[in-house]
């Protein structure tokens, strides 16, 4: 198991950071501390998928040439998802099946079939609803727990990361969905996308948007501000990402998720006073609802001719 990781933020720490830290969507060498570390340790379950610490994150760093916000001293991050087990997560299969429905959809109408890879699987939601549209889908994910959780579902989805032997392209289809705000080289994996869809192919990248009405009126208090997230996004810097990766945007929408009433009614509550926090009624049991808070950005796009 992973050992526990205190992380020291002192002046000191910041300002080294800073000076060898480099965008990880630009290169520029300007990092700007814009908020100090609030981690006490790290263990895997300080990156559960439903955790719901919402401000809680390492030391974010802006660059002053994108505005790329990242977490430059949570750049090693990976053990700790091997390990990760989130059994909240899985038990809203119903909901998160909906949400990958509805992707797909979009995917659909600009590429109906084929070999479809989903990277960061999670336990198959999405290759599962891929399969039933008639895709030869299949998977990569990096907790032993949640591929082991796909495989029960007879579901082929490969333990790891990307690049992957068990999944070699081309593909028609590579789905990225609430992955890249994970990641410390972005472009490099946008990168290996590129690479691995076929000319005609086309990849679905979903990430939390920094600049959206919601993030900038919550602030640091935002619910995508969380461990888990290393790094932030706007529309330019995500597109800008993308092009120096060899992708080229074909289409841009906001997405909308599915969640359950109570989900909702707990989450929302946190924003409240502790007086004010109340269970939620009775009537709203196991009712899914969508919900868009046009706070998360959907691109889609192919290979640049160039490539």
């Amino acid at each position: 198991m992973a050992a526990p990781l205190k992380i020291q933020d002192s002046a000191a720490r910041a300002a080294t950071a800073s000076q060898k830290s480099r965008c990880w969507i630009c290169g520029c060498e300007h990092l700007e501390l814009v908020k100090p570390c609030n981690i006490e340790e790290l263990t895997s379950a300080s990156f559960s998928i439903t955790d719901s610490h919402y401000g809680t994150t390492g030391a974010i760093y802006r660059c002053s040439a994108c505005q790329f916000l990242q977490c430059s001293e949570l750049a090693e991050v990976l053990p700790y998802y091997e390990e990760l087990v989130d059994s909240a997560y899985d038990a809203g299969r119903r909901e998160r099946s909906l949400q990958a429905r509805k992707i797909l959809n979009v995917a659909h109408k600009l590429q109906p079939g084929g070999r479809l890879l989903d990277i960061g699987a999670g336990s198959g939601f999405l290759v599962e609803q891929a399969i039933q549209m008639g895709y030869e889908a299949k998977g990569v994910e990096p907790s032993g727990w949640l591929q082991q959780v796909a495989r029960q579902h007879g579901l082929p989805v490969y333990p790891g990361t990307f690049p992957n032997p068990a999944v070699s392209g081309p593909f028609d289809v590579i789905t990225l969905i609430d992955v890249i705000e994970h990641v410390s080289d972005p472009v490099g994996l946008l990168g290996h996308i590129a690479e691995a869809l076929r000319p005609s192919g086309m990849a679905l990248v979903v990430t939390p948007d920094v600049r959206s009405i919601a993030a900038r009126v919550l602030g640091w208090k935002w619910w995508h501000f969380r461990v888990a997230h290393i790094g932030y996004f706007n529309q330019k810097n995500l597109f800008l990402a993308l092009d120096r990766a060899g992708l080229q945007p074909i289409l841009i929408r906001r997405p909308g998720w599915f969640f359950t009433a109570e989900y909702v009614w707990e989450r929302t509550h946190r924003y409240l006073p502790e007086f004010l926090q109340v269970a939620p009624p009775r009537f709203i049991a196991g009712r899914v609802i969508p919900v868009n808070l046009r706070d998360s950005w959907l691109v889609a796009c192919r290979r640049k001719a160039s490539n």
